[in-house]
């Protein structure tokens, strides 16, 4: 397998995460969905919890190719981790508070890889990382507190946009490649 082809299925893997956290996302807007349990609704937490991992599992590689500090992208790693064993947790009807409050302490170490990561690029993608970042540990530490979840609502419409703007800073050197190809095609015809 050559290199371009790992890159590109990196790219892939961004946007499609993109999209997989705007769905999981929005379902948190939706009391019906976010409150399904195994007992309540089993085919819909089930969902949920594949939903949840499969977002996750696609950012291993976008974590391992996004420049980075190594110690962020070990924290990366272990909010990945953090945030599927809890949906793993919430599935097996572990306590709310036990599994949110796990999960909210693996914010923390995506926070610090978001912004560790946005703080090496320049423009909407740094704002928007580190806007992620602080909006992720602020509601962390203030979750427990009744009605702060509008606190999280920015990350709702942020958090996969960052992963969008991760996918186009990605996908740059392949477009280079390819153009850099096809210039030597054009001047091999002539």
């Amino acid at each position: 397998m050559n290199t371009f082809q790992i890159s590109r299925r990196t790219v892939t893997a961004a946007y499609g995460a993109a999209i997989l956290f705007a769905i999981h996302l929005v379902t948190y807007l939706i009391t019906p969905i976010r409150d399904a349990t195994t007992a309540s609704s089993p085919v819909v937490a089930e969902l949920l919890a594949l939903l949840g991992v499969t977002e996750h599992l696609l950012l291993f590689p976008v974590v391992a190719a996004l420049p980075a500090p190594r110690w962020a992208r070990s924290a990366g790693y272990g909010w990945l981790v953090i945030d599927m064993a809890t949906d793993i947790m919430q599935l097996n009807s572990v306590t709310r508070l036990t599994y949110l409050t796990l999960r909210y302490g693996g914010h923390i170490a995506a926070a610090l890889w978001i912004a560790s990561a946005s703080w090496e690029t320049r423009g909407a993608m740094r704002i928007v990382g580190l806007l992620v970042a602080l909006d992720l540990v602020l509601y962390s530490f203030i979750a427990y507190i009744p009605l702060t979840f509008i606190v999280l609502l920015p990350s709702l419409i942020l958090l996969p946009l960052w992963f969008v703007f991760v996918g186009r800073l990605l996908a740059h050197p392949i477009i280079q490649q390819q153009e850099q190809a096809l210039d030597g095609e054009k001047q091999t015809a002539t």
